[in-house]
């Protein structure tokens, strides 16, 4: 079967339609979150802005024990059990969110910080809620709240407060809380139907917490660099840094545009039993997701000069950074859904081993290179560390599913 045979296979079918929700979706969350950064780093400064991720890079790491592997437990069993276990999970986030809000407030000393805290629980429920969309079928839903409006909002509300009051990261910080309590306003209106009662269920909870620890590393992989380099140089640095991370991302938006409408496909295929058309999509998509990436990488890499530069005159320095960075998610993306395949079909603890050896290889790397190579030693052990999860994740679904993507690999 050639390319255009394959292509037009995979334009079949609702599957192809969720496919291009989650794509206009995820570009225009992506654009106005990359608007967001130039309006804080045009405005307000580098290291300002640096200040700001540093928090919410926290706020980001600690979000995921809130919402406990919640939302991708949905993802597994709303196929199976309908919309039964909602409503427990939005209530067992809930209490972890103030336990570790609490918690937080006694060991964490930076001011600022400790007022974004709060936003863990707000964080959780979001993540929750893209659960329950994305296994609903309504992801355009999703995106026009979180990647349209909420972000107008926040961008709107960044400019506003920097002509009205003294640009401080305080400001930015008030930005994103309103946005982050207007979009989570919606979801739960929006959702009245589904939240009734609350049904404990042992197995769903089990399930969802051995997602956590996964999702923990995962984040860890992409936010623990930040956070290190914050502790150990400077937040302009870490300002720096974030803008090369956040351009680097657009490769990996083929990725999670991709496994926002294949998550739940892949359950519904393999609680079906279909399983040879479980194989042959994940083989088709991941090809053509390899040869996307390349042409990405070769544009992003040829003018990173030149779209540093736009965030303004000191962010030039972080080119390196951002090689380094898409090098590592070209990977990320040319295997495809490695991850997901093995955890919606009942092997979440590949994704758990794969997920703490990639951490403690980007940790360990940290500590040995940030204190001579700055951001490009963090970018460089980013990178490694995704390369290694990844390659792992590919060898063990071949070997689970008995496919293979690539002719010599």
């Amino acid at each position: 079967m050639n390319i255009t045979s394959k292509v037009k296979s995979l334009m079949q079918g609702d599957f192809f339609k969720k496919i291009v929700d989650s794509f206009f979706g995820k570009v225009a969350s992506v654009a106005f979150t990359m608007l967001f950064s130039l309006v804080c780093t045009r405005l307000y400064g580098a290291e300002v802005f640096g200040q700001y991720t540093f928090a919410f890079s926290i706020v980001t790491l600690l979000s995921i024990f809130a919402k406990a592997g919640f939302d991708n437990g949905l993802v597994y069993y709303i196929p199976k059990y309908g919309n039964k276990y909602i409503s427990l999970s939005l209530f067992l986030s809930s209490i972890i969110s103030a336990v570790i809000i609490i918690i937080s407030m006694f060991f964490i000393e930076d001011t600022f910080v400790k007022w974004m805290i709060p936003l863990i629980w707000f964080s959780a429920l979001e993540q929750i809620f893209f659960g329950i969309y994305r296994t609903t079928d309504r992801i355009k839903q999703y995106f026009f709240i979180n990647g349209f409006l909420a972000l107008i909002l926040r961008i709107a509300l960044a400019v506003v407060f920097y002509f009205v009051f003294e640009p401080t990261a305080f400001y930015v910080g008030v930005a994103v809380y309103l946005s982050f309590v207007f979009s989570n306003i919606i979801y739960i209106y929006s959702n009245l139907n589904r939240i009734k009662r609350i049904n404990y269920e042992p197995t769903f909870v089990k399930y969802s917490f051995s997602l956590v620890l996964a999702a923990v590393m995962s984040v860890a992989i992409d936010r623990i660099d930040t956070i290190m380099l914050g502790q150990m140089i400077d937040m302009k640095t870490v300002g720096i840094f974030q803008i090369s991370t956040q351009i680097a991302t657009f490769m990996t938006m083929i990725l999670i545009i991709f496994d926002t409408a294949f998550a739940p496909q892949i359950s519904k295929l393999y609680h079906s039993g279909q399983h040879e058309k479980l194989r042959e999509m994940y083989v088709k998509c991941t090809r053509l997701l390899g040869l996307i990436a390349l042409a990405a990488l070769i544009f992003l890499v040829t003018f990173s000069d030149f779209i540093l530069s736009i965030f303004g005159q000191e962010f030039p320095e972080g080119q390196m950074v951002l090689i380094l960075k898409l090098l590592g998610q070209f990977i990320n993306v040319a295997v495809g859904s490695v991850w997901l395949m093995l955890s919606m079909t009942g092997r979440p603890k590949f994704h758990i081993y794969g997920n703490l050896l990639a951490c403690s290889l980007n940790i360990g790397l940290n500590f040995l290179l940030i204190p001579h190579y700055g951001m490009n030693g963090a970018a460089f052990a980013s990178m490694i560390a995704i390369m290694v999860t990844n390659i792992i994740g590919y060898i063990l679904v071949a070997k689970e599913f008995k496919v293979k993507v690539y002719r010599f690999f």
